[in-house]
């Protein structure tokens, strides 16, 4: 059985320059699962902002299985150039505490969308098998090896 638990905290009220936004955090705190981890949200690497030097990262989308493969954990692989990583937690700011609750309604249904995504890739079944360029010959010994 695969699950995921998350945890809303409470919209707080961040003023900045006399701007208000209420700041929205979702974070993982459970999960369960042999092929699952806690970093299901998909950030996006940008470079550090020129006037305060800190991290301009955007949250992209709740990770679908492909992702949950193939994109790193904590920060992007420095060896690709490809500015994608993976973090247990989301923090938003939005303009209101509407706002804060239909995201968090909408990624409580992304991380259901991933469970059962992960979920249908096991009950995959063969439905046919071909040979290319064609089927032995019956007196030659068939190698069911996997190497390249």
């Amino acid at each position: 059985m695969r699950r995921i638990r998350l945890t809303r905290y409470a919209p707080t009220l961040v003023n900045f320059n006399n701007y208000g936004a209420y700041r929205l955090r979702i974070e993982v705190t459970a999960v369960e699962g042999p092929d699952l981890d806690e970093n299901i949200f998909v950030y996006r690497k940008n470079p550090p902002s020129p006037y305060t030097t800190l991290s301009t990262d955007n949250f992209e989308a709740v990770a679908g299985p492909p992702q949950m493969a193939d994109i790193p954990a904590g920060e992007p692989n420095p060896d690709l150039n490809w500015p994608y990583y993976r973090l247990n937690y989301v923090e938003l700011d939005v303009a209101s505490t509407e706002q804060a609750e239909a995201i968090w309604l909408e990624i409580q249904q992304e991380t259901c969308v991933l469970i059962d995504a992960m979920n249908r890739l096991t009950q995959l079944q063969a439905i046919q098998d071909v040979w290319c360029p064609g089927p032995p010959d019956s007196s030659v010994s068939v190698s069911t090896s996997t190497s390249v």
